[in-house]
């Protein structure tokens, strides 16, 4: 047999177990909570999400058709990643021979994040097959710039584009790296070609007012601590394995980029670690954001491999270690034998909660990772709320909170929510505070207007009274008293995004309702805290009584003296 096609074959086989062995994973792994919140995504097809376009929702249906529970969900992701290899494959010139197969495959099982990406369903999954796609199209483009390759590359482009927003980088990164292409034609046409079949998410995220868009442009901006950057760093050490990764470091440090796909290499891992590096100082950065350097890593150590037998020898020990210690990892993921306290193992909780539920739908406060792994695991649709002390999410662009309008519900609350009738309950690795509720009165997309001008400037103590407009846009009037707890208005005072105060405004008007589809306007009354002093944002909000409330106007700067 020639060395191609040993190559072949010692490829193949050891593809065909990596695919069966996650196939075990996919099926024997209790789902994360994000991976259930996915989930729920495809049970709501459309063009676009809060926090991400839809190319996982759509994979997850695929699955789901074709198999029940956990396999189903992850079935397309695993599926996805074996074809990713292959790409990888060809990107490192088909290897021919025994040891260079096993150096490569054992590249590609040694980085963790490909090792969780094999079976999990999140976006990085489709991202990771669209970039290893993508790559082997840009080398194609490069040498051919034929029509075909044109208008795949573009096709590729939007499919990126459609899995994590993080594919733009990788465009842009490219680019960079070449800008000869900004005089070809045939980029431009495929990049137009990207943009119009991406068009669609645009026109979704333009209908719901860009909410992706804001909340990762704007939304994670945090108080800087420097935690943010160590933990960035510490974590591109670990994800990328704590062996490979100083063998990295000494390839880019000694070895300069030759060729032009080599030089794509490069300048992805450097723009993708500065990119993230100085969004360290806005804020947390997650692990999985630089997932897509996986590929250049592993293209960049084979290739030094095969020039040097040593350093291939360094290579494939280093991997074999990580690969022992990950596999060590996975089988306690699916069996859980050490009782590892991990999000993959604490759904027992959701039998709990459904059975004191009996019967009755559940709303969660303050969370979309409980609420989807409760309706996955419970077989029975969930419902849940945020206010202003949480991030806003996908629940707060569905309308299914209209369901529950009159209804009695089980609520089941954070524990710092101040309440009189409620029940602290301890489920098994959860807690809640829990309360029935009788005439629930949803009021989650009701909007509140100011008038033109507020009065100012402000004083502590001082009291103060203005007319507020309420629109209700449900096609139900909204009893501001009705109900277990009745709707009460607040004022929030935020600085630097966090909020600091919730004084009660007090509602005058001759009927404290607000009649379907119409504006009511009612006389506001309240107090300055006493505790409050300089600059704030300022704005109105309703809750339940004794939650939170959540910011139903625009915020205003005030200055409180």
């Amino acid at each position: 047999m020639d060395q191609q096609a040993l190559g072949r074959k010692w490829f193949w086989g050891l593809l065909l177990a990596w695919l069966v062995i996650n196939l075990f994973q996919a099926a024997l792994t209790e789902l994360d909570p994000d991976e259930a919140y996915y989930w729920m995504y495809s049970q709501d097809l459309d063009w676009g999400y809060f926090d991400h376009p839809p190319m996982t929702a759509l994979l997850i249906r695929l699955g789901t058709l074709a198999f029940p529970g956990e396999l189903g969900v992850r079935l397309c992701f695993v599926l996805l990643q074996p074809l990713s290899f292959y790409f990888i494959w060809l990107l490192a010139g088909r290897p021919a021979g025994k040891w260079d197969a096993i150096t490569l495959i054992g590249l590609l099982a040694a980085i963790p994040l490909l090792e969780a990406y094999g079976f999990v369903a999140t976006p990085d999954g489709p991202l990771l097959f669209f970039t290893a796609v993508f790559l082997w199209l840009y080398r194609q483009f490069i040498r051919e710039s034929g029509w075909l390759y044109t208008i795949l590359l573009g096709a590729c482009m939007a499919a990126l584009l459609y899995s994590k927003y993080h594919g733009v980088l990788l465009i842009f990164f490219i680019l960079l790296s070449n800008l000869s292409l900004l005089a070809n034609p045939k980029f431009y046409f495929a990049s137009v070609l990207g943009f119009v079949l991406f068009f669609p998410h645009l026109y979704w995220q333009y209908e719901h007012g860009f909410p992706s868009f804001l909340y990762h442009l704007k939304g994670r901006d945090d108080v800087y601590q420097l935690k943010y950057t160590t933990t960035y760093l510490l974590n591109q050490f670990v994800i990328f394995s704590p062996f490979l990764f100083p063998l990295l470091l000494r390839v880019l440090w000694r070895r300069r980029a030759e060729e032009k796909q080599e030089r794509a290499y490069r300048f992805l891992l450097y723009g993708f670690w500065i990119f993230f590096f100085y969004t360290s100082f806005k804020g947390h950065v997650e692990p999985q954001w630089t997932a897509v350097l996986s590929f250049p890593i592993v293209l960049t150590l084979f290739g030094e491999s095969r020039r040097y037998p040593a350093f291939a020898r360094w290579v494939r020990l280093t991997s074999l270690a990580t690969i022992l210690l990950l596999l060590a990892v996975r089988l306690e993921l699916a069996f859980n034998w050490t009782g590892l306290k991990s999000d993959f193992h604490r759904r027992q909780w959701v039998y709990e909660l459904k059975e004191r539920a009996a019967g009755l739908p559940v709303l969660f406060h303050n969370t979309y990772r409980d609420v989807s792994k409760y309706s996955f695991y419970s077989g029975e649709k969930a419902y849940a709320f945020s206010d202003v002390e949480y991030r806003p999410n996908q629940f707060d662009i569905w309308d299914w909170e209209e369901e529950l309008h009159n209804q009695r519900v089980l609520l089941a609350a954070q524990n710092s929510w101040k309440c009189k009738n409620c029940q602290k309950v301890e489920l098994t690795r959860k807690s809640f505070k829990l309360q029935v509720l009788d005439s629930l009165q949803v009021i989650e997309k009701v909007r509140c207007f100011f008038p033109d001008s507020l009065p100012g400037p402000w004083r502590t103590g001082q009291p103060l009274a203005f007319r507020l407009r309420f629109f209700n846009p449900y096609p139900f009037n909204i009893d501001l008293r009705k109900g277990s707890l009745p709707v009460i208005a607040r004022g929030v005072f935020l600085r630097t995004g966090v909020p600091e105060s919730y004084p009660l405004i007090t509602l005058q008007g001759t009927s404290l309702a607000l009649p379907a589809k119409d504006t009511a306007t009612f006389e506001a009354r309240f107090s300055v805290p006493d505790s409050l002093g300089g600059a704030y944002h300022f704005g109105v909000g309703l809750s339940w009584d004794g939650l939170p409330p959540d910011v139903k106007s625009e915020l205003v700067e005030v200055e409180v003296n």
